[in-house]
């Protein structure tokens, strides 16, 4: 990690155990002032009605509301573990298998009026600030071709072009070919020719558009802050629930509402006697 994305999650780190914090205040505060409410029977009304009416609640509906739930604690997971896997293989392509990359730059968005050779070719596949692409296992240096789109890496970071010139071995470099390699959106190609051994993969069409935005934030330390926040409120939603309707149940047979459990009664019996 760089200093600045050190920076950034030690940030993000203070700004979730503040909030944690704050909502934990909020929650506990929230469970004291309706146990107070309940207990003083001003919610009396308010609970004897729900009760009443959880008779005539549908299960299918109670069921339903569950599994929506659980589908969508799934699918966070899900795409929690779908970002992750894109951050482990954003520079490669592990032993050959097709990868996802996503677009980051505005190079390829659109075609920059001085590059003549995409208007004579008709050449339109264009790529998206944030589009997610499939890219394939580089083939060999000699099936490349003029104006395949290729991932290289450059200055320790990943570069997605059009190959727009290919220099055959001469005296100069009589071992290798030169690729020179420019985006659609640029107006002069790269500076530096990029050799066969610098590129990562291949693009043959394949895309999703601009879900790639979604996919970086999950990556980064806000979205895991987010995700521990979820988690969080996953668990702590449905423990409070379960303790205030257990006052709840307290209060409707402190009023009569229903009977109070065999247990409290036969204990009330011996007392008497």
């Amino acid at each position: 990690m760089s200093s600045y994305d050190i920076y950034v999650f030690v940030l993000c780190l203070i700004v979730f155990v503040m909030l944690a914090g704050l909502s934990t205040a909020m929650i506990a505060h929230i469970y004291k002032l309706t146990k107070k409410l309940i207990s003083v029977g001003a919610e009396d009304e308010k609970i004897t009605n729900e009760y009443r009416k959880s008779f005539t609640k549908s299960k299918i509906w109670d069921v339903f509301d569950k599994a929506v739930s659980i589908v969508l604690v799934v699918v966070m997971c899900c795409v929690f573990a779908f970002s992750v896997y894109m951050h482990a293989t954003e520079d490669k392509n592990p032993n050959g298998i097709p990868s996802l990359k996503v677009v980051k730059s505005p190079s390829m968005s659109y075609a920059h009026e001085d590059n003549e050779y995409l208007f004579k070719n008709g050449i339109e596949d264009r790529l998206q600030t944030f589009d997610i692409i499939l890219t394939h296992h580089i083939p060999d240096e000699y099936e490349l071709e003029l104006y395949d789109i290729v991932l290289y890496d450059t200055d320790d970071k990943t570069v997605v072009h059009r190959i727009v010139d290919i220099e055959e071995p001469n005296s100069i470099h009589p071992d290798c070919r030169y690729f020179v390699l420019q985006g659609d959106a640029n107006k002069y190609p790269d500076k530096i020719p990029v050799y066969y051994s610098q590129m990562r993969g291949i693009y043959r069409g394949e895309r999703v558009p601009f879900v790639g935005s979604f996919v970086m934030f999950m990556q980064s330390p806000a979205g895991w802050m987010c995700i521990l926040l979820i988690i969080i409120g996953t668990i702590a939603a449905p423990v409070m629930e379960k303790k205030i309707n257990e006052q709840k149940r307290i209060r409707l047979i402190k009023i009569g509402v229903i009977g109070a459990p065999e247990s409290d009664s036969e204990s009330s019996n011996t007392e008497s006697n």
